[in-house]
């Protein structure tokens, strides 16, 4: 009685936990997509603004100082906040000469393994990011720039990134599982 007792408690938990983590995972991939969401309009705002520049600037009405640099913050910030949404989709570059070679089994295996070290790389990048992130906090340094946002900052969009990412390759690492207990292919997970 009491082994039925433990295992229907442990059902119960291992269900409650999987769908906190499903909760977890369908609010993670709303951010994800905000992100992508937030990115794109800047890239749209870009392709708006050079133009008008140019045309203020050909007409003697001045020209918008800010722009250049700005364009550069914003290329910084969408390539490592919009990193997690393009490996979310597997619009990433990849190259699947080994797996696709490969038993579907053992490909399973090996695009596990080059998740978990995704996991430990991007965890790694967080941590050193932060500790930057940190570092410039501290020493309150500002680039040389007309348009000046601190290197914190920016250095905390970076860290924020490889967070993210390091989730994405752990929901990755998620999915691939159930699709391998399924019988169902990884490549292009």
């Amino acid at each position: 009685m009491a082994a039925t007792c433990c295992h229907s408690f442990l059902l119960v938990y291992r269900l409650s936990m999987r769908n906190v983590i499903d909760y977890f995972e369908a609010g993670f991939n709303r951010l994800l997509f905000l992100l992508a969401a937030l990115v794109a309009a800047s890239i749209g705002i870009v392709a708006v603004l050079i133009p008008l520049n140019l045309l203020i600037i050909k007409m003697n009405w001045g020209g918008i100082w800010w722009l250049y640099e700005a364009v550069e913050y914003s290329l910084y910030v969408g390539i490592f906040i919009g990193a997690p949404w393009v490996l979310q989709q597997g619009a990433h570059v990849r190259v699947d000469v080994i797996v696709t070679a490969l038993p579907q089994r053992m490909a399973a295996r090996l695009e596990q393994f080059v998740d978990v070290a995704g996991v430990g790389l991007c965890l790694l990048l967080c941590y050193y990011g932060y500790r930057a992130m940190m570092s410039e906090y501290e020493d309150g340094t500002l680039p040389d720039k007309d348009l000046r946002i601190a290197n914190w900052i920016m250095m905390a969009v970076f860290a924020f990134s490889f967070l993210l990412l390091a989730i994405e390759f752990v929901f990755r690492i998620r999915r691939a599982r159930e699709l391998v207990a399924g019988g169902r292919s990884t490549a292009g997970i």
